[in-house]
């Protein structure tokens, strides 16, 4: 019954992180580049037992043969999935989307970053200049490291497939588009669509991806998908709150039994 118990709870623990997992990919829809969470269940640890323990004689009970019992179920594998979402079209020059499974490259006071999130903005510098950057500031980096300074009086610009910028005035800079090799296992999420790139992670020049002008990338989040799974976790959790529940009262019972015999 104490191990009916601790299944029950542990199920319940994974059931909440499941539904807070959804919760955050139906709630970020429409966030541009948002890449949907996602995870898997598993024993916390299984146990078996083998020959003469399962014995009625040995075991106290009719146990079948190489009997095995699971300890609780965790969630595990929390990774992202950066499959390619839908183009949004804005029709902002200075909005870019990326075909393919490149990322754009990101000076951060913490150090460079990725995105998908591509709706940029041209950002004031104290010194006046602006600078290409994210919706919170960061610089946009170019295929040198260097970061995307408008020219002065040359607002205007247009951007090439291959992610070259022309400027009005004639001025050309590439932007530093990365590809990353099993993202989903390198890049650490740091909020605002930015990842950092964790251990054995390697960013090199982006072959497969080329960039789109005026538009973004969507989330990928599948809407009808995400309800299914919050219908089935929240069956999950009301499974293991009954499994919880049930055993209370066997708990209960036990004890009574107990104190009668007593």
């Amino acid at each position: 019954m104490g191990q009916m118990m601790w299944n029950g709870l542990s199920g319940l623990n994974a059931a909440n992180t499941w539904i807070d997992q959804i919760a955050d990919n139906l709630a970020n829809l429409q966030t541009p580049g948002y890449a949907a969470e996602q995870g898997t269940f598993a024993d916390l640890l299984t146990m078996q037992v083998y020959g003469n323990a399962t014995d009625p004689s040995s075991a106290q009970r009719v146990t079948p043969p190489g009997w095995r019992g699971g300890t609780g179920v965790a969630r595990t594998d929390e990774e992202r999935d950066f499959s390619q979402g839908a183009l949004v079209h804005t029709g902002i020059p200075t909005h870019l989307a990326i075909e393919g499974s490149g990322f754009f490259v990101v000076q951060t006071p913490s150090g460079r970053m990725y995105t998908r999130a591509g709706n940029f903005i041209w950002s004031r510098r104290s010194d006046g200049s602006f600078v290409l950057a994210t919706q919170a500031g960061n610089p946009v980096l170019s295929a040198t490291g260097e970061p995307i300074v408008q020219p002065a009086g040359a607002s205007s610009m247009a951007v090439s497939r291959d992610g070259t910028i022309r400027f009005a005035d004639g001025r050309t800079v590439k932007l530093g588009l990365v590809e990353i090799g099993e993202p989903s296992s390198h890049l650490i999420p740091e909020g605002n669509g930015l990842y950092r790139l964790g251990s054995g992670g390697v960013a090199v020049p982006a072959r497969n991806s080329s960039v789109l002008q005026g538009y973004v990338n969507g989330s990928n989040v599948d809407e009808s998908a995400a309800m299914a799974q919050l219908v089935a976790a929240q069956d999950f959790y009301e499974e293991n709150a009954q499994a919880v529940s049930i055993a209370n009262q066997l708990l209960g019972l036990a004890d009574t039994i107990r104190t009668s015999g007593g």
